[in-house]
């Protein structure tokens, strides 16, 4: 029975992420006056996801991971948090209380081409840098990365999900409502971190290269004033990371030693 027991690290990880939970969710609640639906849903965007994402890496570790299943249930997962951050944020005033407002399309073109190729070219920075230091991605990241004609087809709907469901929840519901009592410099800095911890699986400069984009969709989202192009830029570099430059960012390894590949 000691076997079947969960690693330490996830049941402290688990416990202390609950405890946070409550604790987030009653000062919201209390102390900053935030209605209940806005208390718990930013307290399970600020705590309970990044800890679950957390907690779930000692489970996984180096084993093989199935792929497709995974991105189905990431597709779910982010639809879902998507739409409880659209239906509580603008249960009021409507989609442009998350930032969902029309923009001309020269101004859309523009602003999601600038927001892609900074998010990119983050990318590039990094992977330079892990070169430059003899550093490697993370093998999670590695196992991730889709490699059948049929993991690239749903790859492709897991970046829109990814696309328009975090961003709904991290930029256009949580930095309103935390600017609310923070300050919207605040807000954009506290998303970006978390959003960074969320990606956890993609090792220390992963997590903070993810950080660093997610300032960069929120510095759009706000200077933009519309979701819209952070929702369009933020897709679009899944897209190009995961299916056009996957090779070149993060060099797979031989197939050999993939359980998972395909080789014809």
């Amino acid at each position: 029975m000691n076997e079947r027991r969960l690693p330490r690290t996830v049941r402290v990880l688990t416990g202390l992420g609950a405890a946070l939970f409550w604790a987030v969710l009653l000062l919201l609640m209390f102390p900053v006056g935030l209605p209940l639906p806005d208390a718990i849903v930013l307290a399970i965007l600020l705590v309970a996801m990044p800890v679950f994402a957390l907690a779930q890496l000692p489970l996984v570790d180096d084993r093989p991971i199935d792929r497709l299943p995974a991105y189905w249930g990431s597709i779910a997962t982010l639809w879902l948090i998507g739409t409880a951050c659209w239906l509580t944020g603008a249960r009021e005033d409507g989609p442009a209380a998350i930032g969902v407002v029309g923009v001309p399309p020269g101004r859309l073109l523009a602003w999601s081409l600038g927001l892609t190729l900074a998010g990119l070219g983050v990318m590039v920075v990094f992977r330079q840098f892990a070169r430059s230091i003899g550093a490697d991605e993370s093998p999670m990241l590695r196992q991730l990365l889709p490699r059948t004609p049929q993991e690239k087809g749903v790859f492709a709907l897991l970046s829109l999900a990814a696309g328009v469901g975090e961003e709904i929840a991290y930029r256009g519901y949580a930095i309103p409502v935390i600017a609310t009592f923070l300050g919207v410099p605040a807000a954009a800095v506290l998303t970006s971190v978390v959003f960074g911890v969320l990606h956890g699986y993609q090792g220390l400069l992963g997590t903070v290269r993810t950080a660093l984009m997610g300032g960069i969709l929120a510095w759009g989202f706000l200077a933009s004033g519309s979701l819209l192009p952070a929702m369009v830029a933020h897709t679009l570099i899944d897209l190009v990371a995961g299916l056009v430059l996957a090779d070149w960012l993060l060099p797979t390894e031989d197939p050999a030693t993939d359980p998972q590949s395909e080789t014809g």
